[in-house]
């Protein structure tokens, strides 16, 4: 028998990466008001520094430590472990919300595009739990990974970034039966949650988001609801949530 994550329990250490995108920041900031401890990664130093003095300030006040890594070179996983170590020691449970989303017409497609995007967005996570493994097991903590509804509604212009998200599902997919019982790793899939284009253009936002189900885009809000959910539901692991149909 061990203990389990259960919502409200105060200072779990969780590492949120991507943190100074916008869905990383709305993760780290609700992270922060329920009381965990947050070590914050990205690789601008100047946003990850902003953000810092954002959490630590009244109301949040949080307890925050960052590390700045470009998830783009090789030395970023050995960059994350050590700072962790050195910051905090050790971590509970992961948050992945890599965010670049790279515009790659199919026409003008090159290999650096896909060995990019992967290494971004597959790669270098999935090293990253492998080298926390232990935190995890010993915490009994868990994954969520941030994925797109697009790896199996696809739309157009974005194949190395939907090569890459499909990567990471069937990546933490396998993780969840290697990693289990201790570690549970869950994805969630999002349907269009902000995109700056449609945003300029009314006519656009408006055709697009009358594609979902549910008439209108995403909100941050709606991402981090679900993303708490999957750090606390103890009875749940190899699970895509799809969110945004």
């Amino acid at each position: 028998m061990y203990t389990v994550r259960v919502s409200g329990v105060r200072g779990r250490r969780v590492i949120v990466v991507g943190a100074t995108g916008r869905l990383g920041v709305a993760i780290a900031e609700a992270l922060a008001r329920r009381g965990d401890k947050l070590v914050l990664t990205a690789r601008d130093p100047n946003k990850l520094a902003v953000m810092e003095e954002a959490l630590r300030a009244a109301p949040l006040s949080a307890d925050v430590a960052t590390v700045c890594a470009d998830l783009t070179r090789p030395s970023a996983i050995d960059e994350i472990v050590d700072g962790v170590r050195a910051k905090v020691g050790h971590v509970d449970d992961v948050v992945l919300a890599c965010g670049p989303f790279p515009r790659t017409p199919f026409d003008d497609l090159v290999r650096e595009d896909l060995e990019r995007t992967l290494h971004v967005h597959a790669v270098a996570p999935l090293l990253l739990v492998h080298a926390l493994k232990g935190d995890l097991a010993a915490s009994h903590g868990a994954v969520v990974g941030l994925g797109d509804a697009g790896t199996t509604r696809p739309y157009t212009n974005h194949v190395a970034y939907l090569t890459a998200k499909g990567a990471l599902r069937a990546g933490l997919l396998a993780l969840s039966a290697e990693l289990a019982p201790e570690v549970r790793v869950n994805m969630v899939d999002l349907g269009i949650v902000a995109d700056p284009e449609a945003d300029a253009d009314p006519l656009r936002h408006h055709r697009l988001a009358t594609r979902s189900r549910l008439g209108r885009f995403g909100t941050p809000d709606d991402v981090v609801h679900v993303v708490l959910a999957l750090l606390d539901a103890a009875w749940a692991t190899g699970e895509v949530w799809g969110v945004g149909g």
